[in-house]
């Protein structure tokens, strides 16, 4: 009976062990859920991708083999081909057979073509092509505001955010939506429709419920422009202070500091010593945001994670008194939410605890660091730098006041970009600085005060792919550096302005500049007003003299709109130098070079010129106003003059180049010298010869008063225009001085000079009749010449600048073997110079009366030759 109770257990142990193995067979086999084909091919899109604009849609791609298994949320994939984008699995059940798995595609695409993602589920995979079209839209700048600026966790939230835009170019658009980061379950959207041509707005609505408390964050983009706006999210009603779902919220007291970590089971360490707090996230599925407030005495927060971070400060302030108050030994991108309505301070120690790590400033990161949001954060930099990352740095938006800085105020490895916000630095070594790339201003209000280059892209080694150039495309800026050779605005390459508000420049060490840069320069709009008061200098590491200016440009420079006006009063101080092409296409430009001529010994000396260029000078068009204790312009290579208005209203050398040539436009040149002089380089003891320099006047209308004119060591070619001459009184010195050929060959010329030395007539070949005249009596400068035709016809009235002897004259409408009668004295009513020369020059639109006047000649020019000698 025994045996055969426990033949009968044993039976039964047996079945239960086969059954429970059975069991756990099947329970393991229906866990994994599995497909046996994924189709890219078939795949529908929610919503239209346009390139630069914010996208959020979803997509449904079919498969076939469904096992029926449930199945969770994937990572974000990264699109290829066209970059900006990821695709993220929603979680699901698999049918049992043929079904359809959804697919969320968020981000921006950089540019038009196909994005694709190599997506996988269930064992199977596919690469699936999402179309992004080429956008119409385009603008200039972006400002983005929301409101309201707070929702509740778990409460229905219904918002908007106006998009204040400039530059729109009149293009449509699609819709485009974007979803929040950090603080989820929220979709901001913006009805397809079209950008005005210029400034203008557009309204994004924002709808959802936040799944936690804490901040809100789109990236919105439209038009190839982004901004960042934020939502600070509450904790609703509930009496039970929890963390935030997707935030580790840190709170500093004193030495102390505590803690609450939700991610503590998902790869999130924190470890507090007194208030230094070190985070160790190796998660690498969510943007974790880093709740900072309080006030830590002695602390630090310092981070170490695999994937990008958000780091929020709540009205927080760390000192650190023996390394950075912020340290991120991260290479990825962090995230800095600067809250609305606080203030933050983050301060350094002199001196830092050794490390192996880089630790270069108060505020360090190993990666990317972006600020946003509108509260302020102070930072003190004891030690070296404000805020430091060893890459790029971009600030949307926030005030970020840099009390002081040992070294650079903000310092970027690789390029540093501000489109809105508050920036002030204080530093004694560079404010704002881009170590190995470039500097790009998009908006804001920045002011800089620093010892060195107040913003500067000052990479000068041999990576060709680095180009270390400055772009100013709007924005308020003041910058002022007080250090030698300090540069306010520095690039070693190329640098353009063309914001619609005010760039403010002052510099006052020696030989500083307003404007530095190795490549091109380029003015397209702004106000641009740039201070140099600091002196020339000879600096001995470089064995020449280092001579400040205002623009200092080692390759061509451009002034195509805007309005810019230098003041340089220190010793041998430039306006603008220029070592390639100067070209004046538009704007207004005021320079002032007011101070004296520097001299280190005989061969080293600085003078005060007001535009000086090594290659050649062509004005365009615009306004050019200068004041120059030495040479107003001076180019070595040419001048010319096509269109628009030059004044050089003080110079000792108005216009000095080898070959200069008046083609449009109107120049007048004031100069206690050469007004106007062409020369191919000084010779020693001067020469009557030839040198083959060249002045040719072909149009437009110059006006001209020095001891020489206009003097050229070479030739002289008039064919139009018209130029207008005033000379000395009683000085070795003429009107009009040539050492080579006069032509006239058209165009109007009238001169007046001195007969204190010899002159000389036109050349005979010349092909336009004029006359050469000498008088042994004085024309007064309170008096006039004036020549009429046996008709009375007036052909020319002219007020001498000063009191005159011999007088230049040639008009279209002379002619040989005609009788003409030329005056001393008279009046003339009702008409102005042309011009617009103030108390003398040729009249014009007015009434000549003889009364009163001395009738010198009545003379009959020739019948062969062109040039008539009068002498009376």
């Amino acid at each position: 009976m025994k045996k055969r109770s426990i033949l009968v257990i044993g039976i039964l142990l047996t079945f239960i062990t086969f059954f429970q193995a059975c069991k756990s067979e099947e329970v393991t086999t229906t866990k994994t859920a599995t497909i046996t084909a994924l189709t890219c091919t078939s795949t529908t899109f929610s919503a239209t991708a346009t390139s630069g604009a914010s996208y959020t849609g979803t997509v449904s791609v079919p498969y076939t083999g469904g096992n029926g298994v449930a199945y969770d949320a994937g990572t974000a994939i990264a699109s290829t081909g066209i970059t900006g984008l990821t695709a993220t699995l929603s979680a699901g059940t698999l049918a049992s057979g043929s079904g359809t798995a959804s697919f969320v595609i968020t981000g921006t695409p950089t540019s038009a073509g196909t994005a694709t993602f190599a997506i996988a589920l269930g064992g199977q995979s596919c690469t699936l092509s999402l179309p992004v079209a080429v956008s119409k839209a385009s603008i200039s700048t972006l400002v983005c505001t929301v409101a309201p600026a707070i929702g509740t966790n778990g409460t229905a939230y219904t918002g908007t955010v106006t998009m204040a835009y400039t530059g729109g170019n009149g293009g449509t658009y699609d819709i485009s939506t974007a979803s929040s980061t950090g603080v989820t379950g929220l979709t901001a959207t913006v009805a397809a429709g079209t950008l005005a041509n210029g400034a203008g707005n557009l309204v994004y609505t924002i709808s959802g419920s936040p799944t936690s408390s804490g901040t809100a964050t789109f990236n919105l983009s439209l038009g190839g422009q982004t901004c960042t706006v934020t939502l600070a999210i509450a904790a609703g009603t509930s009496n039970t202070a929890t963390a935030a779902k997707d935030t580790v919220v840190i709170a500093y007291s004193g030495t102390s500091a505590s803690v609450n970590n939700p991610y503590s089971s998902s790869g999130v360490a924190v470890a507090v010593s007194g208030a230094d707090v070190t985070v160790t996230s190796t998660n690498t599925s969510k943007e974790i945001v880093y709740l900072l407030s309080g006030t830590a005495t002695k602390g630090s927060f310092k981070i170490y994670s695999e994937y990008r971070y958000n780091i929020t400060m709540k009205s927080v302030s760390i000192t650190n008194s023996v390394g950075p108050a912020i340290n991120s030994q991260s290479s990825k991108k962090g995230t800095i939410n600067i809250l609305a309505g606080t203030t933050n301070t983050l301060i350094d120690g002199a001196t830092y605890t050794t490390s192996k790590e880089d630790q270069k400033g108060t505020f360090f990161s190993e990666g990317q660091l972006s600020f946003m949001g509108t509260g302020t954060l102070n930072v003190t930099g004891l030690n070296k730098h404000a805020i430091v990352a060893d890459d790029y740095i971009a600030i949307s938006e926030a005030n970020i006041i840099v009390k002081s800085a040992v070294k650079d105020g903000i310092h970027a490895n690789d390029y540093l970009q501000v489109d809105n916000g508050t920036i002030t630095v204080t530093s004694s070594g560079d404010g704002i600085v881009a170590e190995e790339g470039y500097v790009v201003i998009n908006g804001g209000t920045i002011n800089v005060n620093s010892v060195d280059d107040g913003i500067a892209a000052p990479y000068s080694s041999t990576d060709a792919t680095i180009i270390p150039y400055v772009l100013i495309k709007g924005g308020k800026i003041s910058v002022t550096t007080t250090g030698d050779k300090g540069n306010a605005i520095k690039s070693e390459s190329y640098t353009t302005i063309g914001t619609s508000e005010a760039v403010t420049l002052t510099v006052s060490g020696k030989g500083s500049k307003g404007l530095k840069t190795g490549g091109d320069f380029i003015l397209n709009a702004g106000t641009v007003k740039i201070t140099t008061s600091g002196a020339a200098y000879y600096d001995t590491a470089d064995s020449d003299i280092a001579a400040p200016a205002g623009i200092n440009c080692d390759k061509n420079l451009s002034i195509n709109g805007g309005n810019l006006t230098i003041n340089s009063t220190g010793l041998g101080a430039k306006g603008i130098s220029v070592d390639g092409t100067a070209t004046i296409n538009g704007g207004t430009t005021n320079i002032t070079a007011s101070g004296a001529k520097y001299t280190y010994n005989s061969a080293n000396t600085s003078e005060a010129k007001g535009f000086k260029s090594d290659g050649v000078f062509i004005m365009n068009n615009g306004e050019l106003n200068i004041a120059a204790t030495d040479d107003g312009i001076k180019s070595e290579t040419s001048v010319t003059v096509n269109d628009g208005t030059i004044n050089v209203t003080k110079s000792t050398e108005g216009i000095e180049s080898k070959i200069i040539t008046f083609g449009g436009g109107l120049t007048n040149v004031t100069s206690s010298n050469d007004g106007i002089n062409a020369s191919m380089g000084t010779v020693s003891g001067g020469t009557e010869s030839n040198d083959g320099s060249h002045i040719y006047i072909k149009g437009g209308i110059l006006i001209v008063t020095g001891s020489d004119a206009i003097d050229s060591n070479g030739n002289i070619t008039i064919t139009g225009g018209t130029a207008i001459v005033g000379g000395p009184t009683n000085q070795p010195e003429e009107g009009v001085d040539i050492n080579g050929n006069f032509l006239v060959n058209g165009g109007i010329l009238i001169a007046g000079g001195s007969n204190a030395r010899m002159t000389k007539a036109m050349t005979a070949t010349s092909t336009q009749v004029s006359m050469y005249i000498t008088s042994s009596a004085q024309v007064a400068a309170s008096s006039v010449l004036h020549i009429e035709d046996a008709s009375g016809k007036d052909l020319v009235t002219f007020k001498p600048k000063n009191a005159n002897y011999y007088f230049h004259f040639s008009n279209p409408s002379l002619a040989k073997n005609s009788q003409y009668k030329i005056y001393f004295g008279g009046t003339y009513s009702g008409g102005s110079f042309v011009g617009g020369s103030s108390g003398w020059g040729l009249y014009t639109g007015g009434t000549y009366s003889n009364s009163g006047a001395t009738l010198k000649s009545t003379t009959t020019t020739s019948s062969s030759n062109t040039v008539n000698t009068i002498s009376f």
